[in-house]
């Protein structure tokens, strides 16, 4: 798959057409964005994606946007530093998960009977990646027991609360910016984009009192965002499964559900299998009936090495189930 070049201005804006190969059904993994997205840090419509980011101490924002005529994703980035681009470039790769070949995949998949009427539905279905693997640590955390709409309340309240309000790209540089580059820059302002996610660092001590987090939650968020700071835990792409899970499920309350939802999405593990959920052990289930994590987990063996994307499949079927029934 080959790319634009990437074009730059001169106040750190920075063009690029990324490619993919089709199927992709980008329309459900926006509304599975969108239904998550923390107001002031993510802005999502039915063919766009926005966010505030950090990095490096510098605040930038990013906007996505998909083609219904080409297999393409524009990708338009505000951010001072333009040797960071490769890094901001594929971590946006990865949370629209372009580098997957539907193809394959769905051919895997519809290999099993029961996925099989369920592929021929929903071809081209992706697994939502992340901007940061602490955010969707603290939503996995937040998410536990309680609904999407709940957690999404939640995270909101604690972004809100400790989230850095975002300039719109307003910096002063002292001394060499980038090549020569110095002064002050600054990006048009977005309407919805107030603050960036609060990092690790910021959250080891926080308030987080009066949110309507639960105890456990609370120190459970903080000693994870601890074990970040001490590089005791690794939440990225390249870290192995396994050894995340072992390492992030020694912290008090969280359990392998929360750790599975992690995997899955921050390290973009094509097997990474939540099979305690509810909603999965329904899918997977005779109508009216429900699996045992333990039954789902033997049903699972056959969908290997592509769990995560039979997950997303059972997701977004029982999704579509339900509203034929209401």
């Amino acid at each position: 798959m080959r790319n634009k070049p990437i074009k730059q201005s001169a106040r750190g804006e920075f063009d690029l057409t990324l490619s993919y190969r089709p199927p992709f059904d980008w329309q459900s993994l926006l509304n599975f964005l969108a239904y998550r997205a923390i107001p002031g840090v993510e802005q999502v419509t039915e063919d766009s994606y926005a966010r505030t980011f950090e990095l490096n101490g510098i605040q930038g924002h990013a906007l996505a946007c998909f083609s219904k005529e080409n297999n393409t994703v524009k990708l338009r980035i505000f951010y001072p530093q333009f040797s960071k681009q490769n890094l901001i470039i594929n971590r946006f790769r990865a949370l629209f998960d372009l580098l997957a070949d539907s193809n394959r995949i769905d051919t895997s998949l519809a290999s099993d009977s029961f996925l099989k009427h369920r592929i021929k539905r929903f071809p081209g279905l992706r697994v939502p990646g992340c901007w940061s693997g602490f955010e969707v640590a603290v939503r996995a955390i937040l998410g536990q027991q309680v609904s999407v709409r709940a957690a999404s309340t939640l995270v909101a309240r604690l972004a809100a609360r400790h989230g850095k309000p975002y300039q719109f790209g307003a910096e002063e540089f002292e001394g060499v910016r980038e090549k020569g580059v110095r002064g002050r820059i600054t990006y048009p302002k977005v309407d919805g984009l107030d603050y960036t996610f609060p990092e690790s660092e910021q959250l080891v001590d926080a308030d987080l009192a009066g949110l309507g987090i639960v105890g456990q939650r609370i120190e459970a968020i903080r000693t994870v965002a601890l074990m970040l700071c001490n590089k005791k835990l690794r939440i990225h792409g390249d870290v192995n499964t396994e050894e995340f899970v072992n390492t992030i499920c020694t912290v008090k309350g969280i359990g392998e559900w929360t750790a599975q939802y992690i995997a899955m999405r921050a390290l973009n593990d094509p097997n990474a299998f939540p099979h305690s959920d509810l909603i999965l052990r329904r899918a997977a289930a005779p109508p009216g009936e429900t699996l045992s994590p333990k039954q789902l987990l033997r049903k699972a063996e056959a969908w290997q090495p592509w769990r995560a994307y039979a997950g997303i499949l059972l997701w977004r079927s029982y999704q579509e189930d339900r509203k034929r029934v209401n």
